[in-house]
């Protein structure tokens, strides 16, 4: 009988939890860089009780070769409560803000993580923070604060791809301290008439997300946080099998010389086909671009990495076999340079709980901050994820 109880009580509190995990091995080849393993994976547990739900979010990354890229992150770890048309969210979450398919204007409420792979744009750190709901018919009212500003670490300099020419020391400098919260209002709706369409506005006050590069010593470089006010605009249309997108913004500049004000905009389309041979297919093509506003202090900073007068064009095969293959080719083409990256991915699971994926990266005359210098080069990868 103390057996039974102690199991019964055991399966009570099990109640409404949910585990997922996924480890993965990966095997990367450069042209200019030691060839890589490494093993990631990520665990999530999910408590869902009422209108309540919980989530703790963990991953690691390990690297055979560069021992910077050895991490373990708590991503997440947050508590959300519906009340009728309210809700709230508290904890350290993810957030993404966006609709492009290439990169994401507004994606600006998480510092991203480069020691998994600096071409991911979803890899992000999660943020403590705190935000509130209301809800009216199609449209949503959202206030938020973010408590904390993270460091950002890079590899070391013999990391492939490292963005810096001297070594980086990952503590970040702020123009307050970083415990100085960043506070944003959003306003989002959506028509459902004979073009639908989804729209979101969001005002922001604090830390940017855009960071600046200082020199904290003769020869080490570090992240520079510097505050700003920041108005963002986010939209999709659906017009037929076509849907039209567009993200922008402008950033305020507040008391720090060394930057200027600036816009950034970015636009695209995306259009799929159904059922081709049973095949489907979705074409991808966007464009980003980004100017400097009236207090024009500082003239070659570098403030959207290499999204600036560039194009981005993309494919997606959905093959819908029984292991949902997808194929990926893009292109990101600067008009002005003439610099290009081509990416391939396939994507596909075996045997039920295996998924096996394929990465081909390809650079032809890239450079920017975010990428540094470089010669031509290509990026091979095969990671295989096993999932339970």
């Amino acid at each position: 009988m103390k057996w039974v109880w102690i199991l019964w009580m055991g399966v009570g509190f099990l109640h409404g939890v949910e585990f997922k995990n996924e480890i993965g091995l990966s095997s990367v080849s450069y042209d200019h860089s030691r060839h890589d393993i490494q093993c990631m994976g990520n665990s999530e547990l999910t408590y869902t009780r009422d209108h309540m739900e919980g989530k703790v979010h963990l991953s690691y990354l390990y690297s055979r070769e560069y021992s910077k890229q050895r991490y373990l992150y708590l991503d997440e770890f947050y508590m959300k409560k519906d009340m009728g048309d309210y809700r709230i969210e508290a904890g350290k979450r993810i957030l993404y803000w966006g609709e492009l398919e290439g990169y994401n204007i507004t994606d600006i409420f998480n510092t991203k993580n480069y020691l998994k792979d600096p071409f991911d744009t979803s890899a992000k750190l999660g943020s403590w923070s705190l935000s509130l709901y209301r809800y009216i018919e199609n449209n949503v009212i959202e206030a938020g604060i973010k408590f904390y500003e993270d460091d950002q670490n890079l590899g070391e300099s013999q990391t492939p791809y490292y963005p810096l020419p001297l070594p980086y020391d990952s503590a970040l400098h702020t123009q307050k301290n970083r415990y100085t919260p960043s506070f944003y209002l959003s306003y989002g709706w959506s028509s459902d008439t004979e073009i639908e369409s989804e729209n979101r506005i969001i005002l922001w006050h604090g830390y940017d997300a855009k960071r600046d590069i200082v020199s904290v010593s003769p020869r080490r470089l570090s992240q520079y946080a510097y505050q700003v006010n920041k108005a963002l605009f986010l939209s999709h249309v659906l017009y037929g099998d076509t849907i039209l997108k567009v993200e922008g913004s402008y950033t305020d500049v507040i008391d720090y010389p060394s930057m200027s004000d600036y816009w950034q905009v970015g636009i695209g389309a995306e259009q799929g086909i159904s059922d081709l041979r049973g095949m489907d297919l979705t074409f991808y093509a966007e464009y980003y671009t980004y100017g400097y506003g009236k207090k024009h202090r500082h003239e070659e900073v570098d403030i959207s990495e290499i999204y600036n007068n560039d194009l981005f064009l993309a494919c997606k095969m959905d093959l819908n076999d029984v292991g949902g293959s997808t194929l990926k080719a893009g292109m990101l083409y600067d008009l002005k340079h003439g610099e290009k990256i081509f990416k391939a991915q396939v994507h596909t699971r075996i045997m039920d709980r295996f998924i096996l994926e394929m990465e081909v990266l390809r650079f032809l005359r890239v450079q920017g901050t975010l990428l540094g210098r470089m010669d031509d080069s290509s990026r091979i990868s095969v990671d295989i994820h096993y999932t339970f």
